[in-house]
């Protein structure tokens, strides 16, 4: 029998290392497949998901409907309905954030173009019969004005709306570097904070908040302008930043490229001992992205850089388990897979749970997850690539 030789024997443990799933891997179950615009479906979720007391899931889609996007429901039996449809001149485009709910049953969201009087994106209200109300159209008026709602909303128990623009504000940036703004039950806006290029550029919500009433978010470029970004070279590499009750704006750690990581994502994960924990889709190991943590003091730490085949561009926002292992999901990296699942324990060990092959699991799961009190997971893919019959993406179920 002919001898291997030590680059052979790698090759092919290379190769069984990336067809074996790992000791964890969990069966993922689909529980929608959008068919698109041609069946009246929605298509491309792009945002987490919603899941109430009853155990109904609502989301969105970019496209489907007429065109121009959708709201959409699972009920606890697996049936899907479609909420809502969008009209871009009327109520909105790009539906591509998650959902909130408040105590009565009403859904709201954002938009990041269109609406009335060609408004450059709203903040809408969708009543359980599915009728929706502009609650605010952002327009352009004087150069400061907050334009372009991004990455989703934040409620707090009074009824007052936070949100991120990634366009208006002030600063040294095109266009403004962005702001954070509260929509009051009276639906007044108030520009909270205007950042500067110094403090970051794209704020990308949702934010988060303690229980002090300081809200946390990230902002996607801006910071140190000489981070070398790979994308966009002098745009600088992001931010994690603070607003205070006062509206003192305190950024937490600027992002330094590299094995430090870049262009983090919106979404933070704030714990019950204030930690927040965060993805960023960029740096660590040869741009595979970075899993990272600001303690309560306001250490950073870099928990995990992702690799090759673990998959890369870590999206969305994290979810923790009892004992405090993460959750999460990497989009498509390179042909080795079209996105994956992840889970990360308290001492760093990942260990991948899903590896999408694009067929009926999906493909390109770019909204982070959702955990129920049982354990389950949940989420979205932005497409099936592989099944052509139904090209528009999914809703997939992991079980404990």
């Amino acid at each position: 029998m002919r001898k291997l030789n030590f680059f052979t024997v790698a090759v092919f443990m290379l190769a069984l290392a990336v067809a074996m799933p790992s000791a964890l891997a969990k069966p993922l179950k689909p529980l929608h497949q959008f068919n698109g615009d041609t069946q009246g479906d929605g298509a491309n979720p792009f945002g987490a998901l919603l899941l109430d007391a009853a155990g109904n899931l609502y989301g969105t889609t970019l496209n489907g409907g007429t065109g121009d996007g959708t709201v959409f429901k699972i009920d606890s039996t697996g049936k899907e309905t479609v909420l809502f449809t969008f009209d871009s001149a009327v109520s909105g485009d790009s539906p591509d954030t998650p959902l909130i709910q408040d105590q009565a049953g009403n859904l709201y969201g954002i938009t990041s173009e269109g609406g009335p009087g060609g408004a450059f994106g709203i903040v809408y209200k969708l009543s359980p019969q599915g009728e929706q109300t502009v609650l605010h159209a952002f327009h352009r008026g004087a150069g400061s004005d907050p334009l372009v709602p991004t990455g989703g909303l934040l409620m707090d128990s009074t009824g007052n709306i936070f949100g991120t623009t990634i366009a208006g504000g002030s600063g040294d940036c095109p266009g403004g570097c962005g702001t954070v703004f509260r929509l009051d039950p009276a639906l007044k806006l108030r520009v909270l904070h205007k950042f500067t290029v110094s403090e970051g550029n794209e704020p990308f919500g949702p934010l988060v908040q303690d229980a002090d009433g300081n809200l946390y978010g990230v902002t996607k470029e801006g910071g140190d302008l000489s981070c070398p970004d790979p994308n966009i070279p002098g745009a600088g590499c992001g931010t994690v930043f603070k607003l205070g009750k006062n509206r003192e704006l305190t950024v937490l750690h600027t992002f330094a490229g590299g094995k430090d990581g870049s262009t983090p994502q919106g979404g933070l994960l704030l714990d019950a001992a204030g930690n927040l924990y965060g993805v960023a889709s960029l740096g660590g190991n040869r741009e595979h992205g970075t899993v990272f943590k600001i303690s309560k003091d306001g250490a950073y730490t870099v928990l995990h850089r992702f690799h090759r085949l673990e998959g890369g561009t870590p999206n969305g926002g994290l979810v923790q388990d009892e004992v405090g292992n993460l959750y999460g999901t990497n989009g498509s990296q390179g042909s080795d897979n079209l996105g994956t699942i992840y889970q990360l324990s308290r001492d760093g060990q990942l260990t991948l749970l899903h590896t999408f092959r694009g067929s009926n699991d999906g493909a390109e799961p770019f909204a982070g997850l959702i955990r129920d009190a049982a354990g389950n997971l949940y989420g979205t893919t932005v497409t099936n690539l592989l099944n052509q019959r139904v090209n528009g993406g999914n809703v997939f179920l992991i079980a404990p």
